[in-house]
């Protein structure tokens, strides 16, 4: 028997250093956090994060990537920094659908969306900047846990500051804002903000006792989305041109919604189960649905003191009286309608026009002209400018030249929605076009070679006095 065995143990021993001298040859995958380098270790992003395991961190050199990227893990995506490294595609170009995934130092260009967050927690944003994609950044979830996450101002979207605050009490949200989220939050004040091209304009979750204001967003997907957020106020605020909701309400009560406009929406407002929300003094203008909503109650469309409802573009009854109330209610739905449907557009004031500073400009030189600072409550209409030399354009932002060098005072007017207006002015000094840089060329051209040939006749001449004497 012992002869038999002593060959198999050494068999059995041979092959076991030969596995292990195999195994010293080959990649292994370490069980701790490991870095990867793009390119150097793989051409492309998506193809790291393919092979990263979670934790790993996958360090992008810079350069332009094109392609989308899909982070179902939770990795580090680092790059070098905005304008350094650059990822751009169409459609979703940073699509994460996974917990804990950190990105740092990306530019994130020219898709379909930026950077969207899908039913995922804890996502970490650093120094990234979203740029000329038609929704830069957006966040989904079907639960408050899914919209916590750590997002700083770092982060920017089309130049201006993504603010993204959770579990904050007090305070308000600074006037430069691009995307605005306020979670687990309370006793916010936010005003005075334009914000557009993004999957929300503003987005309430689990937030309460706070106030929107003055707020311009148009061309987002929803204009302001509030979920699970109660005794909140919006007001003032215009919101137009949304591809799915101007206004989205999802199992949030107790808000007041007056002085808002919905402007040119596929829907003006939906409600989802929702409970005693007051909507009164608005404007529904030429939206392909005004209202929808589903299992929810007791909404107020009117101000009971005031007996006054909403303006509805589409309402088609009567005003016999004159008192600027329909004689009929205006039908929501089946169990909804506005007792008190205004006559006209809800506008309280007039139109703020700006045409903006003094200015210098060249003669024949195309100049612009803009408008963006003008401000309604209800919206622009019209920017009618008057250049002062027997023209005029129409546009918030518009190109002009003078032909002749003299002092102009342009003047513009601006009308709203309501048909009110106002006027502001600046004055355009025109000046001749500076001498260029190619005519002094030629002059000093000129001029030296005049210096060089009486230089010449006054040498030769020398010489033939010399010869004579």
């Amino acid at each position: 028997m012992q002869k038999r065995l002593v060959p198999k143990t050494l068999t059995f021993i041979a092959a076991s250093l030969l596995l292990i001298l195999l195994g010293a040859g080959m990649p292994t995958k370490s069980s701790s956090s490991d870095v990867i380098l793009v390119p150097r270790d793989y051409a492309t992003i998506q193809q790291a994060i393919d092979r990263a395991n979670p934790g790993d961190t996958i360090e992008i050199a810079s350069g332009t990537y094109n392609e989308k990227l899909k982070i179902t893990k939770s990795v580090r995506l680092v790059g070098q920094g905005i304008n350094q490294t650059v990822v751009s595609d169409r459609g979703t170009v940073v699509f994460v659908d996974a917990d804990n995934v950190e990105i740092r130092g990306l530019s994130v260009r020219d898709g379909t969306y930026g950077i969207f967050l899908w039913y995922c927690q804890n996502a970490l944003l650093r120094d990234n900047e979203m740029s000329g994609n038609r929704w830069n950044f957006g966040v989904w979830g079907s639960s408050v846990s899914e919209f916590i996450h750590d997002i700083d101002s770092s982060n920017k979207v089309d130049g201006k500051t993504l603010y993204y605050w959770t579990n904050r009490r007090g305070g308000q949200v600074p006037k430069d804002a691009g995307y605005v989220a306020l979670v687990n939050s309370t006793e916010i004040l936010m005003k005075d903000a334009m914000l557009t091209s993004n999957e929300q304009g503003v987005l309430l979750v689990s937030t309460t006792n706070s106030i929107v204001e003055n707020v311009t967003a148009y061309g987002n997907d929803v204009g302001i989305d509030s979920r699970w957020s109660s005794n909140n106020t919006i007001r003032k605020s215009r919101f137009a041109s949304t591809v799915l909701h101007a206004v989205y309400f999802e199992d949030s009560h107790d808000n007041a919604f007056y002085e808002n406009t919905m402007l040119n929406n596929i829907l003006g407002l939906e409600l989802v189960s929702c409970n005693r929300n007051a909507f009164y003094h608005n404007n529904f203008i030429e939206n392909t649905d005004q209202v929808w909503q589903a299992q929810t109650q007791q909404t107020s469309w009117q101000n009971e003191d005031a007996h006054a409802g909403n303006y509805w573009s589409d309402y088609t009854g009567q005003d016999a009286n004159g008192d600027g109330i329909g004689d009929t209610p205006y039908v929501i739905d089946s169990s909804n309608q506005d007792n008190y449907p205004l006559i006209n557009i809800y506008d309280q004031e007039p139109p703020r026009a700006s045409a903006g500073k003094d200015k210098t400009v060249v003669k024949n030189s195309a100049e612009i002209f803009d408008a963006r600072e003008s401000f309604d409550d209800v919206g622009i209409h019209q920017y009618l400018w008057d250049f002062g030399d027997g023209t005029t354009a129409d546009g918030r932002e518009v190109s002009h030249a003078y032909a002749e060098a003299v002092e102009y005072t342009v003047t513009l007017t601006v009308i709203d929605l309501a048909g009110k207006s106002n006027s502001d002015t600046l004055r355009v000094t025109v000046v001749e076009p500076p001498i260029s840089i190619t005519w002094w060329t030629a002059v000093l051209g000129l001029a030296a070679g005049g210096i060089l040939v009486a230089s010449l006749f006054f040498w030769r001449s020398r010489l033939t006095k010399k010869k004579t004497k």
